[in-house]
């Protein structure tokens, strides 16, 4: 016996043999046990029909062997003692038992034997255990135009690592808005579910109805949920709510308590029975007023009287509570409600997107535990699951809801923007800090939604490392289907933690797009996340990573045998990933070239002075804003993807939202446009000076300063405020796209007293300085911008003030231009301050929460130039 089969059956958690050529077969039977139960029966069903579908196989299930065809592959599938024949074959072969102590509960054998090519055992230590076994068997299996390949020395005998393995499902709003797909079938919803569970899962969240019976009848596992405020009534029962969105009520309100409490009973008396009830505490729950404070104590005391009600119905439900946007005291509080006295009723500690009080993540948990960094261990991920398993009482699990579905604004993905301070102050720590160092390329970003198509291994991989040492499993956030290769791969960890990110990758490559393609495809999804990521060093039009990935994924599809690439949505999905992005890559080009050609015109022009020429020159080129002129290659790429778009949305309703939302500026063009329009009409001292910001924007002249203020910019000169974090520059409504870069991130304050303030040192104490600002205010959303009254700024030199309740245009951006008295720079430093506007957030506690939770600022400020008078 080698090694590796050895390792296999002493009870490794995962081992796969590498495939090597075996013996082929021209049919399959699928031979249950005549004491199989129902859900074995739909299982070799499920099995046959996916070795069929690809070419058209035989195959066939049977309880006996007296319909086999000769030369067939039998796969014996299902329980040994429910399958006298497979129960036979591992006592003549002399294999341990199937136990839930080896593999262990859940767990399979999927073995081949020397002495009996033809027979492939597929063995589950129960009924879900032989569901994976067949989930083995189709990664392993190789199906050719006329075959089926067996590989040689085949010993898989493992179970998974941890107990919840689930997700959601389901088709996104964006992709039916923005990406224009076709509705699935129940069908294809029902493969959805059954692709997740054949790489691993065992609970979905799901509703009463026809899926949640289609998911038990695989022998499956359900989630279900609740809201404990979520509901309406007489104003008076309104919640305030953290970003003040309606819908919720306040529970410490006792008509609506008890409105909610007939609520759960409704919905649970004639539900069925599902395996856990996740009641969601934030994302939009929550109240601010001071009769629930703290609301962690009000929600968890509503929370088991509703599982009293849940358990009255459904005895073996198993209850838990999610503390997303809870604060310290909520935790806390609920903390010491655990450990009063016994809580029988509560199975689990959720930890889902806001949960975390020690990162700085969307939805803005407004209290941090700054205790904990003390020592960070592990880095931030890490922290505070810690804390909770060791606050929770031994009976209580901590289970996550982690959100691996969306690539920006979110738990897990790209924070966009530094974070702002929280309601105590405090931002992050040094220790972790890369969290907030990560940014999304800003071309790539205005291209794709945030519930766009993408795969992160390598980074998602550490997430995952990071934080399910504590857990006993996860029930993931999932927004649509864009983030397939996400949910597998935590899937498979879920099942086996200890595989490498490149075994993952391989093997999700190998079981989508077959062993040919795989090599191409694993190394173009590493690329992908690459490509994906803002290097200060490298901007999008010089990634080779662009190039590499779209030609990867192209290989890899003249790879794909074609009975397998005739259906392979999946592989036209990263193809048209790899073309938008190469097509983004190469307009942003295109613009680069428009403007350094502009630049080039006008430095010239100010030489020679044959300035009107060169503006109306570059006026014209500047037309392709309105126009965009294509590259033949540019065209193919567009018609390539929207052509790949229309095959994944027929073969399976999925598309890239990004084939309809190509055409930006990238690059700020509509600036310059602006610029020169301006310089045109200018007089002569005037124009010079506006038509030398287009030759050499950031230069502040001889003896000056430039901050560009924002994430990551050089800013030297700032001293107070922190980069804007409402989701600039990646909101398309909230900014025009007719503003630079530059211009598009700035710092901010909110509530503070003292605003943004700049502090220089070392100027000329007998000289004249200017200063110059960028300024320009976001648009809201309508449900934020009613309380959203911040227009204006007061700006000070040291104590004087340069301008009173200065006005900041909204969404694109202009200049203020302000001589400093030379009083302020007598002594060689200077503090330039902004303060916010009086009637900015004042009012109410909760209101200003309010304000602060929806984005509000207190001062702004994009770009500072102290400039050295001339004169």
């Amino acid at each position: 016996m080698s090694f590796r089969i050895m390792l296999s059956i002493i009870g490794a958690l995962l081992f796969v043999v590498a495939p090597v050529v075996g013996a082929e077969f021209e049919s399959v039977t699928v031979r249950i046990g005549v004491e199989a139960n129902a859900v074995e029966r739909k299982l070799a069903e499920l099995l046959a029909d996916r070795l069929e579908e690809p070419s058209g196989i035989p195959t066939h299930v049977e309880e006996d062997s007296s319909t086999s065809k000769e030369g067939s592959l039998v796969i014996l599938l299902g329980i040994p003692e429910h399958h006298r024949e497979m129960q036979s074959l591992i006592e003549s072969q002399n294999i341990s038992s199937l136990s839930e102590r080896d593999p262990g509960p859940e767990g399979f054998l999927v073995q081949t034997f020397e002495d009996r090519p033809g027979v492939l055992m597929a063995a589950g230590v129960d009924q879900r255990g032989v569901l994976y076994a067949a989930g083995e068997v189709l990664r392993q299996l190789i199906v050719k135009e006329r075959t089926v390949e067996v590989p040689e020395s085949l010993a898989v005998r493992t179970a998974p690592a941890f107990e919840v393995r689930g997700t959601q499902y389901g088709q996104s709003h964006i992709a039916k808005r923005l990406a224009h797909v076709r509705d699935w079938t129940p069908e294809e919803t029902q493969r959805v579910i059954l692709d997740y569970a054949l790489a691993g899962a065992n609970v979905f969240s799901t509703g009463a109805g026809p899926y949640f019976d289609f998911i038990k009848s695989y022998g499956l596992m359900t989630q279900g949920g609740f809201g404990a405020n979520t509901g309406s009534g007489p104003p008076e029962w309104n919640a305030e709510e953290s970003i003040g969105r309606i819908g919720y009520v306040c529970l410490s309100v006792p008509e609506a308590r008890a409105a909610q409490l007939k609520r759960c009973e409704n919905q649970f008396k004639n539900s069925p029975t599902f395996d856990f009830v996740k009641f969601h505490g934030g994302d939009g729950g929550g109240c601010e007023c001071d009769r629930c404070d703290p609301y962690g104590l009000t929600f968890i005391e509503v929370v088991e009287q509703m599982a009293g009600i849940i358990h009255k119905y459904h005895p073996t439900t198993r209850v838990y509570f999610t503390n997303q946007k809870f604060d310290n005291a909520d935790d806390n509080a609920i903390f010491n409600y655990l450990q009063e006295q016994p809580r029988e009723w509560l199975w689990a500690w959720g930890y889902g997107p806001g949960s975390d009080a020690t990162t700085w993540q969307p939805g803005h948990r407004q209290t941090h535990r700054m205790d904990l960094f003390r020592y960070p261990g592990f880095g931030p991920f890490d922290l505070y699951p810690r804390e909770i398993l060791h606050q929770l009482p031994p009976r209580h699990k901590l289970v996550y809801y982690n959100e691996i579905t969306h690539w920006r604004y979110a738990q897990h993905g790209y924070i966009q923007m530094y974070p702002r301070a929280d309601r105590d102050g405090n931002l992050p720590p040094r220790t972790g800090h890369f969290i907030y160092e990560r940014r999304p390329d800003q071309a790539l970003t205005m291209v794709y939604d945030r519930l766009t198509f993408y795969a992160w291994p390598r980074y998602y991989y550490r997430v995952f490392n990071d934080l399910m040492r504590y857990s006993v499993g996860d029930i993931t956030h999932s927004s649509g289907h864009h983030d397939h290769f996400n949910q597998w791969m935590w899937q498979r960890l879920l099942w086996a933690p200890r595989t490498s990110v490149e075994d993952v990758v391989d093997e999700y490559c190998r079981t989508w797009f077959g062993p040919e393609a795989a090599p191409e495809m694993a190394e173009a999804i590493f690329q992908l996340e690459e490509n994906l990521e803002e290097d200060p060093e490298t901007p999008l039009i010089e990634k080779e990573g662009i190039d590499h990935c779209y030609n990867l994924v192209k290989q890899a599809g003249q790879k794909i045998p074609a009975i397998h690439h005739q259906n392979n949505w999946l592989w036209r999905q990263f193809m048209q990933k790899a073309a938008l992005d190469k097509y983004t890559q190469l307009a942003v080009a295109q613009q680069t070239v428009v403007q350094k050609r502009i630049e080039g015109q006008i430095k010239t022009a100010m030489k020679t002075g044959n300035i009107e020429a060169a503006i109306d020159q570059s006026l014209s080129a500047l037309d392709i804003l309105d126009a965009p002129k294509e590259t033949p290659e540019m065209i193919a790429l567009r018609q390539e993807a929207a052509e790949l778009g229309e095959q994944s949305n027929d073969l399976f309703g999925v598309r890239n939202e990004g084939n309809f939302n190509l055409q930006h500026d990238f690059i700020g063009l509509g600036w310059l446009r602006r610029q020169l329009t301006h310089a045109k009409a200018a007089e002569p001292d005037e124009q010079l000076e506006l038509l030398a910001m287009i030759v050499d924007y950031e230069n502040p002249g001889p003896g000056g300063f430039y901050d560009n203020l924002g994430t990551a910019n050089r800013a030297p000169h700032v001293v107070n405020g922190y980069p804007y974090d409402h989701g600039q520059p990646y909101v398309p409504m909230m900014l025009s796209e007719e503003n630079r870069p530059s211009q598009r991130s700035m710092h901010f304050t909110q509530d503070e007293a003292d605003g943004v303030a700049l502090h220089y040192t070392d100027l000329d104490p007998d000289a004249h300085y200017r200063i110059r600002f960028t300024f320009v205010r976001p648009a809201y959303q309508e449900r934020y911008a009613m309380r959203m009254n911040q227009k204006s700024q007061t700006i000070l030199a040291d104590d004087v003030v340069l301008a009173a309740d200065h006005p900041l245009p909204e969404r694109v951006s202009e200049f203020a231009t302000f001589d400093i008295p030379t009083e302020t720079t007598r002594d060689g430093e200077l503090r330039i301050q902004l303060r916010k506007a009086k009637d900015v957030a004042v009012g109410p506690q909760v209101e200003r929460e309010q304000w602060r939770n929806s984005g509000g600022w207190g001062t702004l400020v994009s770009e500072v130039w102290l400039m050295k008078s001339n004169d």
